[in-house]
């Protein structure tokens, strides 16, 4: 019997960026109806290899075959050969916010247009609407993408790459912005087209994502493999973790800082989210780590906001211990949208975040507290970068990340609201923030975060405020269950 050839073959890829070898002598291969797991810590080389296969970076040697089309990479755009047989779905969605969702869906799609070429409205509706239903949601197709929620445009994302029919489709950190809601209907989605023969790439940096989805696996270090086609059923959590660490991971356990007898840094009094939702009551202390929880929706990203300042409550008020709010950092849940500029260096993104405190009496900005604020920020955080002045779009995820941290302490702050604190980040910069997030509450900080993930709240927050329509519903404190933690932020009890 003649053997079956891969869908995707790629074989001794490399990558160069100035003096940075990003990808060495990579092969990588992709079967036919599979999910393979390209997994690594941010900087391994997994965005530039998928890169290299979809031809959004082009790879510099090696050759390459995506379905019927071969070819030898040398550093020169392949993209429009192979556009018809791979999708590439970035970790960033690329819509056009003035553009409705229909427009968006099936922008250069053949599909919607008619004999004559032209594109047929009446068509491009009736798909969008039958896709709506198909993935559920509750979206009209004349809705503009710049009015959607961040979790919407990652699945609008995708929906556009699975509606052009290719047989190969990469999802980079698909369920970095989707509710547990939302990842489930992109599980099934995936599932359905893998049974019709469709080909996937999946990295993510939620290991628990790997075993539920994936069949195959290939691990990343350092731009060389060191692991290659593993069965996911051989495989373990901490495995992964040590393949992509290079050394052995240990998960941290929450701690309690809690200055029990202090008065609350801040203190929420009949706050009303919305005009007609119930009246919500909520402290803050010294020390003290508290997670807001609940199912997609529930208004907990709305508490976190008002709590940060940065959102009127509908009613009600938000006071420090003398009456006015006390110094708050606030890290966004976006951070490619809101947490930075990225044509900045890693100085002027840190210093956005406190320039009352370094400028003087003329509105100048002193060099010598900017020098001195900057480096102490970047190693508390552990920011790691070839310079100060490195534009942050050129960091990993989790270095990124550490500078929107680093921004957030610029003002010296009572308070941190952190919104997905380790959305995009590797195992290892998780642990890292974890740690940082612990060292502010040891030090009297009262520390807010909000987050989808149960095993990131259970390894942080002292205290759970579950969240639902808007209103508290339930705590947990202390040693409470992880079982009771997902029926809660599932909206189960």
């Amino acid at each position: 019997m003649e053997q079956i050839r891969p869908i995707v073959e790629m074989r001794g890829i490399s990558k160069t960026f100035g003096s940075t070898r990003a990808l060495r002598d990579v092969d990588f291969t992709l079967e036919e109806g599979e999910i393979h797991a390209l997994l690594g810590r941010n900087g391994a080389g997994k965005s530039t290899l998928v890169s290299a296969m979809s031809g959004y970076t082009p790879a510099d040697t090696g050759t390459i075959r995506i379905a019927s089309t071969e070819f030898n990479a040398d550093g020169s755009s392949y993209a429009a050969r192979i556009r018809g047989d791979i999708a590439h779905v970035q970790q960033t969605p690329q819509m056009f916010d003035l553009l409705s969702v229909a427009e968006n869906l099936f922008l250069e799609n053949d599909l919607v247009r008619n004999r004559w070429g032209m594109v047929s409205y009446t068509r491009m509706i009736e798909k969008t609407e039958k896709l709506m239903r198909d993935w559920n949601m509750d979206i009209a197709p004349s809705d503009l993408a710049g009015e959607l929620g961040a979790g919407q445009r990652q699945l609008l994302e995708i929906m556009k790459a699975l509606s052009r029919g290719v047989p190969v489709i990469i999802l980079d950190e698909p369920t970095a912005a989707l509710s547990n809601a939302e990842k489930r209907v992109l599980f099934d989605q995936v599932k359905l087209l893998k049974t019709a023969g469709v080909s996937f790439v999946y990295i993510s940096h939620h290991l628990d994502e790997i075993f539920e989805i994936a069949d195959t696996v290939t691990i990343l270090r350092d731009g060389q493999v060191v692991k290659s086609r593993a069965s996911v059923e051989g495989l373990d959590t901490e495995t992964l973790a040590n393949l992509m660490m290079g050394e052995k991971t240990t998960r941290s356990a929450r701690e309690d800082h809690t200055f029990g007898d202090a008065a609350p840094l801040l203190s929420a009094r009949q706050v009303q989210l919305k005009p007609d939702s119930p009246k919500i009551d909520i402290d803050v202390r010294p020390g003290e780590i508290i997670a807001l929880a609940g199912p997609v929706g529930s208004g907990k990203e709305d508490l976190a906001m008002v709590l940060a300042g940065q959102q009127a409550p509908a009613r009600g008020q938000v006071s420090g211990p003398n009456g006015a709010l006390p110094t708050i950092g606030y890290v966004p849940t976006d951070r490619h949208a809101s947490g930075y500029v990225g044509i900045l260096g890693v100085r002027e993104n840190v210093a956005l975040g406190g320039l009352e405190v370094l400028s003087g009496n003329f509105g100048f900005i002193s060099k010598a507290k900017e020098d001195s604020l900057v480096s102490r920020l970047t190693r508390q955080t552990d920011v790691i970068a070839s310079s100060l002045d490195q534009a942050v779009s050129q960091l990993s995820g989790g270095n990124q990340q550490k500078v929107v941290f680093a921004r957030a302490l610029c003002r010296d702050p009572q308070i941190i609201v952190a919104l997905s604190p380790t959305r995009g980040v590797d195992v290892g910069a998780k642990e890292q923030l974890y740690a940082l997030l612990r060292d502010l509450a040891s030090k009297g900080l009262g520390v807010i975060v909000v987050s989808d993930e149960e095993d990131e709240i259970s390894q942080l927050a002292n205290r759970v405020v579950i969240v639902f329509e808007d209103r508290i519903v339930d705590e947990m404190v202390g040693d409470y269950r992880m079982e009771d933690l997902i029926l809660h932020m599932e909206g189960a009890t």
